[in-house]
């Protein structure tokens, strides 16, 4: 008969009795460990020392008793059997301890009962654990229940059949200000939706696969939701329903944004499509017009230009007869003349004290709501101005007026273009009627034909750019082809992967190319809105010298950076793209193995006369352009590239002006003699406008080219 173990702490006084009851439990074959104490500091100790299967004590000692033994017990936390084993004891005092918490009392004279009461107690304390056990796991796994319901992102809102809620979890403090109390015992539908009934069944609709319900949005919460439910049944044949409502307004706004970036730049290739028209300056502006009406949902559109100084209507979509009349012409005390002059856009909610006083008439009473005015210019010089409007309750946002302003400027262009033709045209006819004055006016005719042959092809340069270009989706073959390269992982031969590769750096090259457009037709159309904060010039320059770490080293030119590290007020943003600019450029000019180097220092005033000689081939109202100031920042980038001609120097500030052969053009960034669109250094000089600086460039000492920006500091 193999033996079993069994742990027991005697309380007892008396070392007989106590090898009474050892013995009578080995006879029952138990294998024992046991401990004999007398005193409440002893059962203490020997509790804490071993982990005990049964407690068997004396009723009664001369220090000690078992109702003491049973309060040590229960004060130590363990659920014990606990038997009293006494010589006397009365029937009273017996309940009394049952009562307590005795399991069980034997007498000393009758030992027989002993092992069976010790195995049924420890049958029962061995049962009451595993219960303890059950109900400690049951409870864990309520809490952890609770705790995964209340951190799911989503709100889940639990109902009966008749939709009112009676569990929600904790995400419902986040939409409903009085949490829990606000939530609880409401019908589903009016706390989503309040005194308006919904369209619908949108938490009664029962999902057989659990799919989705189609987007909503609810008057008591901002925002867009998708609600999906499902059914369950509660106790019995109590049935309810478990609604899960998403909160998708995050990805509602990315595919809105995606929209709008998609409808942008369809309407900026609309717009670059039909300014290739030849037919004369009317029909683009129609054109144009048309063409707004379609890609922006415009319902009112006109255009005016300056003749002298009274702005007059050239074309004009929508209008009705009576705002048309009040807004053909409009003298220079006009307050609507006045803004335009300024260059700056300017719109409204409804019809205000800006129109003419007949023009408000009549837009009020053609419906016009919101509405727009940009300028037409090209740098600081004022063309026009285009207006466009709405019935709708629509508004305006920056960003509509920053596309308005492109397109303005765009078209600003190539109105600048027929003019010039149109005054090439007048000048020809004066040649015809004038044989005398031929000769005198012929190296003039030369060169304006030059010119007119540059402008054109900026122009064609531009357009054909922009046709070509802007018609390709940039974002979705971007995102497709970095999908494709780094994350789909489709296995693909080197050459698929190289072809793949040169898509994505060519798109990326193609973004570029359309962020400096858009760059260049903000700054002439609108003009940067500076907002300038101090700002460590030397620091700027490291952090864009980082971005050419590569093409510098497979080149292995050297660039040094030092100079004054002073603060200068400046709109950090436009001064990295015009660093990055003329950074880009000195590399591409300097060969292989040359040296690039950023310098910075702070002038006085007065060192303003020294360069008042250079400067007036770039500016020529230096230094009246600048803002006075007591000192100012001069920044240097030199190179020791192939230089530039002393008579291109200026003009290479112009937009799509190009140094050299169009064949260097490139789709490299960096390599040696490449040429992008003729756009960075026209951005550089508009970026130094709007901080009412300066730029310019030189020859370096020991050949090269030295590009200055000059920014006002105190004044």
């Amino acid at each position: 008969m193999v033996s079993k173990e069994l742990k027991v702490l005697l309380v007892e006084d008396s070392q007989e009795d106590s090898l009474l009851l050892v013995r009578e439990l080995m006879r029952g074959g138990y294998k024992l460990e046991h401990q004999r104490v007398e005193t409440a500091e002893g059962m203490r100790r020997a509790l804490e020392a071993v982990s005990w299967d049964v407690v068997i004590s004396d009723y009664s000692m001369p220090s000690f008793d078992a109702l003491g033994a049973l309060q040590v017990l229960h004060e130590s936390g363990q659920d014990l059997p606990f038997i009293i084993v006494s010589g006397k004891i009365g029937e009273d005092l017996a309940v009394a301890a049952m009562k307590s918490g005795a399991s069980d009392y034997l007498m000393k004279g009758n030992l027989t009962r002993l092992v069976p009461v010790v195995e049924r107690e420890l049958r029962e304390a061995a049962e009451r654990r595993t219960h303890r056990q059950t109900q400690d796991k049951v409870r864990r796994g309520k809490a952890e229940w609770e705790s995964v319901f209340d951190a799911v992102s989503d709100l889940i809102i639990i109902t009966d059949a008749e939709g009112v809620i009676s569990r929600c979890n904790g995400r419902v403090t986040s939409y409903f200000p009085g949490g829990y109390d606000a939530v609880l015992g409401k019908r589903i539908d009016e706390i989503f939706f309040g005194a308006e009934q919904p369209e619908g069944a949108v938490f009664r609709f029962l999902h057989s696969q659990g799919e989705a319900d189609e987007d909503v949005r609810f008057p008591n919460l901002s925002g867009w939701y998708n609600v999906t439910s499902y059914p369950m049944r509660i106790e019995g044949n109590d049935r309810g329903f478990v609604h899960i409502i998403k909160d998708i307004t995050k990805r509602r706004e990315v595919e809105e944004e995606k929209r709008t970036s998609d409808r942008e730049l369809l309407t900026l290739y609309a717009v670059a499509f039909r300014l290739q028209y030849t037919k004369g300056v009317e029909k683009v502006m129609g054109d144009l017009l048309f063409q707004l009406h379609n890609m922006l949902q415009m319902d009112f559109s006109c255009i005016h230009l300056f003749e002298g100084e009274r702005l007059r209507m050239r074309a004009s979509l929508g209008l009705s007869p009576a705002f048309e009349k009040a807004m053909k012409s409009l003298p220079p005390d006009e307050e609507w003349n006045r803004l335009a002059q300024s260059g700056r856009p300017f719109l409204g909610e409804e019809p205000d004290a800006r129109f003419p006083e007949k023009a408000k008439k009549g837009a009020i009473a053609m419906g016009l709501h919101s509405w727009c005015t940009v300028p037409l210019k090209i740098g600081q010089e004022v063309m026009g101005v285009m207006t466009v409007g709405t019935l709708s309750g629509r508004s305006y946002s920056d960003r509509d007026v920053f596309l308005l302003c492109s397109i303005a400027g765009q078209l600003a262009v190539l109105i600048d273009n027929y003019s010039l033709y149109d005054k090439m045209k007048e000048k020809a006819e004066e040649l015809y009627k004038s044989k005398m004055e031929l000769k005198e006016n012929l190296q003039k005719v030369k060169r304006a034909n030059i010119e007119l042959g540059r402008l054109n092809t900026a122009k064609n340069n531009f357009i054909g750019i922009a046709s070509h270009e802007l018609k390709t989706p940039i974002t979705s073959i971007m995102g497709g082809a970095e999908f494709l390269l780094k994350y789909s992982g489709i296995p693909m031969t080197p050459e698929q992967h190289s072809i793949l590769a040169s898509v994505y750096e060519g798109t990326v090259q193609l973004r570029k190319l359309v962020e400096d457009l858009l760059s260049i037709s903000r700054i002439e159309a609108q003009g940067p809105l500076a907002q300038k904060k101090p700002a460590n010039l030397m620091h700027v320059c490291r952090e864009v010298h980082n971005l050419f770490v590569l093409p510098l080293s497979e080149r292995h030119i050297t660039v040094t950076i030092g100079g004054d590290e002073a603060d200068v007020p400046v709109d950090e943003g436009f001064v990295t793209l015009a660093i990055r600019n003329l950074l880009e450029n000195a590399i591409k000019f300097t060969n292989d193995g040359g040296e690039v180097r950023l310098t910075g220092r702070v002038l006085k005033h007065a060192r303003l006369k020294e360069l008042t000689p250079t400067l007036r081939q770039f500016y020529s109202a230096f230094p009246n352009n600048i803002a006075t100031a007591q000192s100012y920042y001069l920044l240097q980038v030199s190179d020791n590239g192939i230089g530039i001609p002393v008579d291109e120097r200026v003009r290479i500030f112009d937009k799509f002006y190009g140094v050299g052969d169009i064949g260097h053009h490139s789709s490299g960034d960096t390599a040696f003699m490449s040429k992008g669109s003729g756009l960075g250094l026209s951005i550089v000089r508009g970026i130094m406008d709007a901080h009412e600086g300066v730029v310019w460039v030189e020859e370096a000492a020991g050949g090269g080219s030295t590009f200055s920006l000059l920014f006002p500091l105190q004044k």
